[in-house]
This record gives C-alpha cells, structure tokens and sequence, in this order.
C-alpha cells in the first residue's frame, strides 16, 4: 500500500544522507551548488524551504509542500547535484540514500523543534556553535529580524514562518539554542571549531601540492605525502577520512608505512 505522506500543517522534516557515509560535500563550490540548485527545484515544483542545513555526509531541511510536490522536488534536486558531483569528482555510483528520510510536522510546536534541531546539528556534532556555522539558514532567519529585504532575497530560505512562529528575535534565539527537555546547550570549549580545522587542512592540503578535493585522485606518491603531512600537523585518521573521502584503513596505512620508514631511516643515522 502506498504511503501518504500529506499533513495537516504542509510541513516537513526531510533528510538526504550519502550512501554509506559517503560525503557528499568536498568544498564550498559544492556547498554552493546544491543551494542554488535546491532553491530552483523547490521554487519550480512550489515547495517552500523553510530551514536548512547542510552536513558532511547529509543535508537537514524543513519543507513547505501543500501541493503534494515534496517527493518530486528532492528527487530532482538529488539526482541533478549527484550527477553533478560525480562528474566533477571522478566517481560513479550513488552518492545518497536511496530514499530522504521524511517526517511530518503536525503542529506549530513540532515546526518550531524541527527548525531548532535543524540548526543546533553541527553544535550536537561537537562540528561548531550554531551561531558560528555557515551551512545553515541561521543567519538567514536573524537577518529576516532585522529587516533586511536585500539580505532575505539573497538567502535560500523563506524566513516569514520562522517571524510567524517565534515572534521576535529574542524567542527565535531563546529556542534555537535550547535543548528538546527545555535547557540550554552545553557550549563547551571550541575556540577552534571542525569548520576551522576542515579550512586550515584544505590549506595544508594546497601547500603540500594537491587541493583537498584533489587527493583521491592525486598520483600515490602526492597523496601519500599530503596525509602524511596533515597526521603530521595534528589531524586524526578519522579527520583525514572525513575530509579526503579516503578510507580509513587506507589512511591508516600510509601513516603506518611512513612511519616505520622514518623510524628505519633513524636506525641507519645511529
């Protein structure tokens, strides 16, 4: 039997993940990308974006949809940034889940959550502060406070249901940084967020010869020398898998190899 996804309210919570934890973002030039091309498939099918938020590996939206046109949108828009992105990249296969997760929005508390969720994502990551990361419609939504028509017309949300709901400024960031149970989230240090680090490796990355997009497809000896240079500079395993794309027993081993080298090499001076 088919599924009817319809609501009362016409909003949703949707969310697009890389298949297999694949990123689907490798730089800015993506991250631009799939926001322009999600405002035209939302605009063309009369869908409303209404937050947002964009990921490594997964995107957070909550959508408008009252003419039952959700499904035909994302598809568009996921088929069109993948082709896109592959072609770019060098890669084949999916690069999302086959099916967007989708949850319907009932009541106006329950769009008011989806949006807070939406935003807080990086902060519950340990990514950056909400206020701080900027991949998501946020600012966009503090900007509509403030009355800046130009800036609202730039953006890639529609802010006039985030106004509607909170009523002011200070309601909308009252909730946005408050946690599901009603407190406020554990800030924690991060003087330096994931976001600085993802920038200060993509820099690295440059100097040693090879952008950061660049590396899966990098000669062996280049690559080899930029993950060997980042380990070196401080970065996990995990973070050069994250931001490389290539996996972890793969990075793992170049590091392993290097260093028994180095440590051969030591040997040999004494």
């Amino acid at each position: 039997m088919q599924r009817v996804w319809r609501t009362v309210t016409g909003f949703y919570h949707v969310c697009a993940r890389g298949a297999g934890k694949q990123l689907v973002f490798e730089g800015d030039e993506d991250r631009w990308e799939f926001l322009e091309l999600m405002r035209d498939c939302c605009r063309e099918e009369g869908v409303t974006v209404i937050a947002w938020c964009l990921m490594g590996n997964h995107v957070h939206l909550v959508l408008a949809d009252y003419e039952d046109r959700m499904s035909a949108a994302m598809h568009r828009l996921l088929l069109t940034y993948a082709r896109r992105f592959n072609k770019r990249t060098r890669r084949t296969g999916h690069l999302f889940q086959n099916r967007f997760d989708r949850r319907s929005l009932d009541t106006d508390w329950q769009v008011m959550e989806a949006i807070r969720s939406v935003h807080a994502d990086p902060q519950e990551a340990g990514i950056s502060l909400i206020e701080r990361y900027p991949w998501s419609s946020f600012a966009e939504h503090l900007r509509a406070y403030d009355g800046d028509a130009a800036d609202v017309a730039r953006g890639f949300s529609d802010p006039s249901c985030v106004l509607e709901l909170f009523g002011s400024a200070e309601g909308f960031i009252a909730h946005s940084l408050s946690t599901p149970d009603g407190g406020e989230l554990a800030l924690g240090d991060m003087k330096e967020t994931e976001w600085e680090r993802h920038a200060f490796a993509g820099k690295l990355a440059k100097s040693l010869g090879v952008p950061l997009n660049g590396i899966k497809t990098a000669p062996t000896a280049q690559r080899d020398t930029v993950i060997v240079g980042l380990n070196n500079a401080g970065f996990t395993v995990r973070q050069i898998e994250r931001y490389t794309g290539i996996g972890k027993s793969t990075v793992s081993r170049i590091v392993r190899a290097r260093a028994r080298t180095a440590m051969r090499a030591g040997g040999n001076v004494m």
